[in-house]
């Protein structure tokens, strides 16, 4: 259960620019032995999301003292984008093919950056590539199927499967992950459509200082993204 959340735009941002701040990484893992049916739908939801032409995908993310909000809409091949929120400064995101453009308010990058960073990209639109490590939080949030497998990500104890039962007019079937350290537990739950395509609906993650909603939503046909003008190029 890891998303890579705490300080996640400050630090992509400020490394991008030449900051000395490092993003987190973070390694996909299963349990092991045979797949139990909880397993199968978990992996037939993140087929599913793959496959999809576009998502809505609204959440809030508190970890701690930190609380990120996102609005987003992306497409199944990881294009997007949208709005994220943190510490009160509104940044905005979009991935056009293998480059990614974000455009921070000078606020937000006095609190991650130098003053001449703050003063020479604040409100301008910032162009790098979306395949270099410091980026993986950005591309975790921009691909449905990614965020999925990020919300179970390093699972050590059987995931359980709820019997169907009805979210928002939707059939959908519940996977539970269950995890617990020094006597505290953190649960998520993934509600998934209880068809042959297992859509995602909403993700709920409760723990110590945990706790995020991510809503899956309005799933349509995939959706042109553009180039925003003129961006600084930093790649």
């Amino acid at each position: 259960m890891a998303l890579l959340v705490a300080g996640w735009a400050g630090a992509a941002i400020g490394s991008a620019a030449g900051a000395s701040t490092t993003a987190s990484t973070t390694t996909s893992t299963t349990a092991g032995g045979p797949l139990t049916k909880a397993d199968y739908e978990l992996l037939k939801g993140i087929s599913s999301e793959s496959k999809v032409g576009s998502v809505r995908i609204v959440g809030t993310i508190k970890q701690g003292s930190t609380t990120l909000t996102f609005n987003l809409l992306v497409n199944g091949d990881g294009e997007g984008g949208g709005t994220f929120v943190q510490d009160g400064s509104t940044i905005q995101l979009k991935r056009v093919g293998t480059l990614l453009y974000f455009d921070a308010p000078t606020t937000f990058w006095s609190h991650h950056g130098t003053k001449a960073q703050a003063k020479k990209y604040g409100g301008k639109w910032i162009e790098v590539s979306a395949l270099t490590s410091q980026f993986q939080s950005f591309d975790q949030f921009l691909n449905a199927s990614d965020l999925v497998t990020a919300v179970f990500s390093g699972h050590t104890t059987p995931l359980s499967v709820s019997k169907p039962v009805t979210y928002e007019h939707h059939k959908v079937v519940i996977v539970t992950d269950t995890v617990v350290h020094n006597g505290k537990a953190t649960t998520g739950e993934l509600y998934l459509a209880d068809q042959r395509a297992a859509l995602a609906y909403k993700i709920l993650t409760k723990g110590p200082k945990l706790n995020d909603t991510i809503v899956f939503s309005h799933y349509g046909k995939a959706v042109s993204i553009s180039t925003p003008p003129e961006p600084i190029n930093l790649s």
